[in-house]
């Protein structure tokens, strides 16, 4: 009988022949409806489809040779790898090749030992607990009852290089977190009886077929996956199984991550390849999602469990070779030199809570925080846009869970059911907002699957139609309309992508000129976190005014991330930075409302930096924590620190300060002296000097804030005008924490004069970082020597207008700041600079 056609699958970005709609996880879909295939089976080198037939040989399939065992991000997108994604990997192979295939299989005898029979229970990076999972209840739960052996390998593969930018896929904090979540999982296993077998230097693949010399595997389970490289690995480590079983071997695969499980999702009114399209917004999920209930805790497994019982774990394989469980790996083992090791293994005082991996901490850290502080009353979440002041919130406004979510030590429909139980006693806000941020999860995670795919990978980003095998590489007037209409963004076709070494390393490093976005590096540095509201604008920054490639940002994010996790990683990217590129209405002939031109500008255009570090960092305290050579500035100087240095007279600009100041000298007008331009006031007669006179030594002692930031910050002025309470000029200025006004130019004579205080580092506690504090604990702030409660005047002449600074210090200024368009973006940039931040 001839084999019927199989369909075409005409969605976008799945243009390609499919057979039989056979999903990846274990589930059964309702009767009268057809589920297609999703992005995730499309992409997945899949080995579970066969002919059908009892006893048919199933070929796996082959791997990559070289370094390039997966297609991760960045790898040639839209033109998939030859032979990657082919439809001919997931139709069943010929009857007229099976003896071929069967010779490609080897021998059982030659492949494993003799040996007990057991099930596999594979742990991934991702699943590191034992509660609320369903591979590991399935495996203790099967007929026939056979020992289980538990699972993990530290594949050598996530402790490479990325594509793009040759990071560490993993770097040191996490995998010392990752370590961490190990030892505490095989802690948890050997209390239950169990234990935990540890294999690393080798790939998943190797590490089964090492493991069936000893033991003879029947089935092995574990959870699904929907990202390329997973999927990759997912298909070695199912290969080596067919392998070592001579095909008679199955990966059973469980859905797991979310809160709603992908079986009720085919239950709706619509079938979720119908409304989880590539331009879903967050919104409309939610709107969709609300109609599906979330399943109990252990709901997959309980209706096999006898009535009132619990999953009673088997014992693992009888050997007697205590050395075959492997022991977990040091860093060191795992490719990190001795100083890597050690800095990672050394608690930041700054960091903003003192994770410790594994389940035992999760749950101690869930229990604490709803049960023990009832922390709850107090949520705002990382999502919550209308809250002020985020970067000196209290630990308990955010439940600081994320690590243990993206390592699998903590189910998230045990953290919902648990704030579910506490709004039933103590109904709040917290509530509503901690599910919000878990259908975050839910919302990439099945937008992956169903229609991302590898286009989340994209220069371009899923949602655009030049990321589509045959879409449009150049735009044209009403494609990819979404972007307008949606998120107002320009069409990411038409920004310039550029790869420049040096500007990403001054992202990277935090050395870009602004503090905030500075702070936020250096805190990613150092303690591998930095909230959501931080990302958002050091990726707006990055992508809106450094104008680079944003996928070497997200790579840099994988790296360094405790909480790294593929899909809210790259889809937090794609979704809030990627769709909203400034933009401008089209002004040609023939433009209209739905097709938008990107907007250039030689000035800062994320005003995230500027206006977010001005609303949730109103002291600095943020920012003088992780740079302390701007704690004795006042607040609006410690986030804008080039102001100092705006009002400075023609003969002294800033870019001759920035040269050799020994050199540079300013003539006394009341006795001629010549005096070192670091000294703004005369050594002879204590006349003041010029108004920039301390600008060399502040620039100096300033380091990389001594001079103008990467990209220019808005031409316009803003501020507050006033008499300055130093030298009696009515000029632009700012006022101290005790609301004194000082004019720029004290601002700066007073920086360079003021030498360094010790132990601006801050001091933890149990209650988290202290705020920065200096050495004078009788004021316990960073002012200049005349904000200080002071009766006689230092200076043993006075100016003109010192009567004026004297009736100041009675008299409270009424400084007004200009309102105006500050962060108005004017001009376009020319097309020379174009060309030089293009790829």
């Amino acid at each position: 009988m001839a084999a019927s056609s199989p369909p075409v699958d005409t969605r976008q970005g799945g243009l390609q022949r499919c057979a039989e709609p056979v999903r990846r996880w274990q589930g059964a879909v309702p009767a009268g409806r057809v589920a297609r295939p999703s992005e995730a089976d499309l992409a997945a080198p899949s080995t579970r489809l066969g002919s059908g037939e009892r006893g048919a040989v199933r070929v796996p399939p082959a791997v990559p040779e070289g370094s390039n065992r997966w297609a991760g991000p960045g790898a040639s997108w839209p033109a998939s790898r030859a032979g990657s994604h082919p439809a001919e990997q997931f139709a069943m192979v010929p009857p007229s090749r099976r003896t071929a295939a069967a010779a490609q299989v080897p021998d059982a005898d030659a492949a494993c030992i003799a040996g007990p029979r057991v099930y596999v229970v594979w742990h991934k990076h991702t699943d590191l607990r034992l509660h609320d999972h369903e591979p590991l209840s399935r495996a203790h739960l099967e007929s026939p009852r056979l020992p289980v052996v538990h699972l993990h390998v530290f594949d050598p593969f996530w402790f490479g290089r990325t594509r793009m930018g040759k990071f560490r896929k993993t770097g040191a904090l996490r995998a010392a977190f990752w370590r961490e979540c190990v030892a505490d999982l095989r802690a948890s296993l050997r209390a239950r009886g169990q234990d935990l077998c540890v294999r690393h230097g080798m790939p998943v693949g190797e590490a089964l077929q090492q493991l069936a010399q000893s033991v003879q595997v029947v089935k092995a389970f574990t959870y699904a996956e929907v990202c390329s490289e997973e999927l990759e690995q997912e298909a070695e480590f199912e290969a080596a199984l067919w392998q070592v079983t001579k095909g008679k071997g199955e990966l059973v695969r469980c859905w797991g991550y979310t809160l709603h499980h992908i079986d009720d999702l085919q239950h709706g009114p619509s079938p979720p390849e119908k409304w989880i399209t590539p331009y879903l917004s967050f919104g409309a999920f939610k709107k969709e999602i609300s109609a599906y209930r979330v399943r109990p805790v252990g709901f997959e497994w309980q209706a096999r469990v006898a009535s009132g019982g619990s999953v009673v774990m088997s014992p693992p394989p009888a050997l007697d070779k205590p050395a075959w469980w492997g022991e977990v790996p040091t860093l060191v083992a795992l490719g990190f030199t001795a100083e890597e090791a050690s800095a990672a293994e050394v608690l930041e005082p700054r960091t903003q809570y003192p994770w410790r991996g594994g389940e035992s901490a999760a749950l101690a850290r869930l229990e604490e925080y709803i049960w023990g502080r009832r922390a709850l009353r107090v949520y705002v979440g990382t999502t919550d846009w209308s809250t002020s002041g985020k970067c000196s919130a209290t630990r308990d406004q955010t439940t600081k869970l994320s690590p243990y979510l993206a390592f699998g030590c903590l189910s998230p429909r045990l953290l919902y059911w648990e704030a579910q139980q506490f709004d039933r006693t103590q109904r709040c806000k917290g509530t509503r907002g901690l599910i919000n941020s878990l259908l975050w999860r839910d919302f990439y995670r099945f937008i992956v699957h169903y229609a991302w795919g590898n286009r989340m990978f994209h220069l371009y980003g899923p949602m655009n139609c030049g990321s589509v095998p045959g879409g449009h590489k150049e735009p044209t007037k009403w494609c990819c309309k979404h972007y307008n209409n949606l998120f107002g963004g320009s069409d990411p076709r038409l920004w310039s992508w550029g790869r420049d070494r040096e500007t990403l390393r001054s992202w990277a490093e935090g050395t870009t000129g602004y503090p905030f976005v500075d702070a936020a590096m250096l805190e990613l540095r150092a303690t591998g976190y930095m909230q959501h509201l931080s990302r958002e604008t050091v990726g707006w920054f990055f992508v809106r005014d450094l104008r680079l490639d944003w996928r070497l940002a997200a790579e840099w994010f994988e790296s360094r991330l405790v909480d790294y996790d593929c899909v809210l990683n790259w889809g937090n990217w794609v979704y809030f930075i990627l769709t909203q590129l400034p933009a401008r209405m089209d002004d040609r002939p023939g433009g209209g409302p739905r097709y938008t031109l990107p907007l250039y500008s030689p000035y800062l255009m994320a005003s995230q930096v500027l206006g977010w570090g001005s609303e949730h960092d109103p002291t600095a305290a943020y920012v003088k924590r992780w740079l302390p050579q701007l704690g004795h500035l006042p607040p609006a100087l410690a986030r804008e620190p080039w102001r100092l240095f705006a009002d400075s007279e023609p003969e002294l600009k800033l870019s001759a300060v920035a040269g050799d100041s020994a050199t540079e000298f300013w003539a006394c007008t009341a006795c001629t002296l010549e005096n070192p331009a670091a000294r703004s006031v005369c050594e002879a007669c204590g006349t003041r000097g010029p108004r920039c006179g301390g600008l060399a030594a502040a620039a100096s002692g300033l380091g990389v804030y001594g001079r103008p930031p990467i990209v220019p910050p808005p031409p316009e002025e803003s501020g507050l005008h006033g008499s300055c309470l130093a030298c009696g000029h009515v000029s632009l200025g700012w006022a101290g924490e005790d609301g004194r006004f000082f004019c720029g130019a004290c601002w700066a004579g007073w920086t360079a004069e003021e030498p360094m205080v010790e132990g601006l580092a801050a001091v933890h506690s149990c209650e988290g970082p202290v705020a920065l504090q200096r050495a004078d604990r009788a004021h316990a702030r960073a002012l200049p020597p005349l904000a200080l409660p002071a009766a006689v005047a230092t200076s043993g002449l006075r100016e003109p207008g010192a009567e004026l600074a004297a009736a100041a210090l009675r008299t409270p200024i009424q400084g007004e700041r200009k309102r105006g368009a500050r962060w108005a973006v004017r001009g376009n940039r020319s097309g020379v600079a174009e060309a030089a931040v293009g790829a």
